[in-house]
């Protein structure tokens, strides 16, 4: 039996159902009983889709468009973001733990689906093109770089030279307007902040920078490439893909076998662990990507050389607990590899001194080219080959 958007929506709180009239201006003067909100709601979300559909962020939209495709009530598998999207939390979407490890199973439901599918193509092109994506990418880096920023340091920040007067407005009226600078704004001792959302605890990070106060008492300067850089691929986000060392990073991962969504995550992951103040548990989890794909290591030299990557980019990157300093430029928050760290991993003496006959068997398979029995044996011994590398299949 298909569900109703009526049925849907009657089953939320009535808080809930606030929440979503907020969030798209639309709440009514009269907020009485939970029926009227309900038909209140109802009527705003069907007479224009793409009035409300144009309000919600880029990763909302490609979300929507990507269980659209894959059609009402089907489910899938994706990436958990660090914090819940505008659609799963105003309950657009479906959303359930997957049978696949750190997994998240996701489905719009079919009254939802109805609403939205002929409208989402449409308002995700014209978001592209009028640069409404542009914009969300520069507010979203911005605040991504400094992790907490003042709201002045924060505006100074994104703009640019203007010609016109005119340019300065229509810019400030884009920023304003857009649901970042409501979402992504809090009050901290009287002050109003951005807050990144990938940032877990404000009050902690504010309290730990007091630690560092003296090597940075100042916000640091971003061009505005790097904080458009900074604000791509959201809700997975990645200082420095433009930079040498993001490169050397994003080079690596992919040498690994890090492909697609998964190598976008992992670096993701990368900047983000790099925020964390340097001690062993905090190196473990930076290096996690590398310790991971142990298997596909050749060896202890090897993962030294694809350590010292991943540490030259987080001690590159812009840090949250110093205002957007990078631990090279402070000399704060350095990373570094203590010696022998990990080497246990890439430890092959128990397989040795238990399997040195298995080991000399798959030696001869992989450098010796398999021969006519009574032939010169390839391995250059002077003996025919049964008789000796031959020897281990007869």
């Amino acid at each position: 039996m298909q569900i109703t958007i009526k049925e849907l929506l009657s089953a939320r709180t009535r808080e809930e159902i606030l929440a979503t009239l907020d969030y798209f201006n639309a709440l009514p003067r009269r907020q009485g009983r939970k029926e009227d909100l309900v038909k209140a709601l109802i009527a705003y979300l069907s007479s224009d889709p793409k009035v409300w559909l144009s309000q919600l962020m880029e990763c909302d939209l490609r979300l929507l468009k990507r269980l659209c495709d894959a059609g009402p009530d089907n489910s899938v598998d994706i990436i958990p973001a660090d914090f819940p999207t505008v659609v799963e939390v105003l309950h657009f979407v479906d959303s359930s733990k997957s049978d696949r490890e750190d997994m998240l199973r996701v489905s719009i439901p079919r009254a939802f689906y109805d609403l939205i599918s002929k409208e989402i193509d449409s308002v995700i092109s014209r978001k592209e093109e009028d640069g409404s994506f542009h914009l969300e990418h520069l507010i979203l880096g911005a605040v991504n770089i400094y992790g907490v920023v003042p709201l002045r340091t924060f505006v100074d920040s994104i703009f640019t030279d203007f010609e016109t007067i005119e340019e300065v407005r229509a810019f400030a009226g884009s920023v304003a307007r857009n649901p970042m600078m409501r979402l992504f704004q809090e009050e901290y001792m009287g002050e109003s902040y951005m807050i990144s959302p990938d940032v877990e605890n404000m009050d902690e990070l504010m309290k730990k920078r007091k630690k560092y106060h003296k090597y940075s008492r100042r916000y640091a300067k971003s061009s505005l490439d790097m904080a458009i850089s900074c604000g791509l691929d959201s809700p997975f986000c990645f200082f420095g893909r433009d930079t040498e060392e993001g490169k050397a990073l994003l080079g690596m991962l992919e040498a690994l076998g890090y492909v697609g969504e998964d190598l976008t995550y992992t670096a993701h992951l990368v900047w983000i662990n790099s925020q964390y103040e340097p001690d062993m548990r905090n190196l473990e989890l930076l290096l996690s990507p590398l310790t991971e794909a142990a298997a596909d290591i050749v060896d202890y030299d090897q993962f030294v050389q694809y350590a010292q990557i991943i540490l030259n980019y987080a001690n590159s990157a812009p840090k949250w607990l110093l205002k957007g300093h990078s631990a090279k430029e402070s000399g704060q928050m350095l990373y570094y590899l203590p010696e022998n760290m990990f080497s246990e991993l890439f430890d092959y003496s128990d397989v040795l001194e238990g399997d040195e006959e298995v080991l000399r068997l798959f030696d001869s398979v992989n450098k010796v080219r398999p021969v006519a029995p009574d032939a010169p044996c390839p391995c250059g011994s002077g003996l025919s080959y049964r008789l000796c590398h031959g020897r281990h299949f007869s």
